[in-house]
């Protein structure tokens, strides 16, 4: 005859039961920790505690804009003073730059700020209607092509130290070129100022060029195992 009654086991108490919690809740971390982690498949990646390397980020396009328009201010500057001229060469000037501010954030601040300080004297309708037609139709230019709409040279981009506007008489190609040049002669003069022999002069006066296992009357390797073993003793 099977017996139905229930044991009697003795109850562990609330505090027992917390303790045995958190006993397991220790072990599994610890489990965890000690647990090598698994692939995993798909675009899942593990992050790295390696530090990233710092690379050359490339800038915004407001930081472009913005740049540009201390280029044209430079330019401006130096052409016609404090103000625009209030002709056909002005007004041009002055869309090429409210073109350029449509594209920061509330433009039309900027712009009716821009044409206060650079052209005064545009009438408000000319100003409204410069400013609608900047936002409906905002056009860019390249380096290359801003600076032929401004007709900017070499030796006056040089001068005004404009960076972001190209020249007529120099394009992107042969100003990369003259900059890796003058880049080259920089790093050659850093490491003339070093102590370092040029090229020429270091091949002129090398074991190469010498050559002393010929006189010796011994082969190139033996010369240079005598001199290793020569080196080590």
């Amino acid at each position: 005859m099977v017996n139905n009654r229930k044991k009697d086991f003795p109850k562990k108490s609330k505090t027992e039961n917390d303790l045995a919690k958190i006993e397991d809740a220790l072990k599994l971390c610890e489990a965890c920790r000690v647990q090598t982690p698994r692939r995993l498949t798909g675009n899942v990646k593990w992050f790295s505690d390696k530090p990233k390397s710092k690379r050359l980020r490339r800038p915004s396009p407001m930081q472009l804009v913005t740049l540009r328009l201390h280029d044209l201010a430079r330019i401006f500057r130096s052409r016609y003073g404090l103000t625009l001229p209030d002709d056909d060469a002005g007004r041009d000037d002055l869309e090429v730059a409210i073109n350029h501010l449509a594209s920061l954030a509330r433009p039309r601040k900027h712009m009716s700020d821009w044409i206060d300080l650079w052209a005064p004297w545009l009438t408000g309708q000319e100003q409204r209607q410069m400013i609608g037609d900047a936002i409906a139709n905002t056009q860019h230019w390249k380096a290359d092509q801003l600076a032929w709409r401004l007709r900017l040279t070499a030796e006056e981009r040089k001068v005004l130290g404009v960076t972001t506007i190209g020249a007529v008489d120099e394009n992107k190609a042969a100003r990369t070129r003259r900059r890796r040049k003058l880049d080259r002669e920089r790093k050659a003069k850093a490491r003339r100022s070093k102590g370092s022999k040029p090229r020429n002069v270091y091949e002129a006066n090398s074991t190469e060029q010498a050559m002393p296992w010929v006189n010796q009357g011994i082969s190139r390797a033996t010369w240079y195992r005598r001199k290793r073993h020569r080196e080590t003793v």
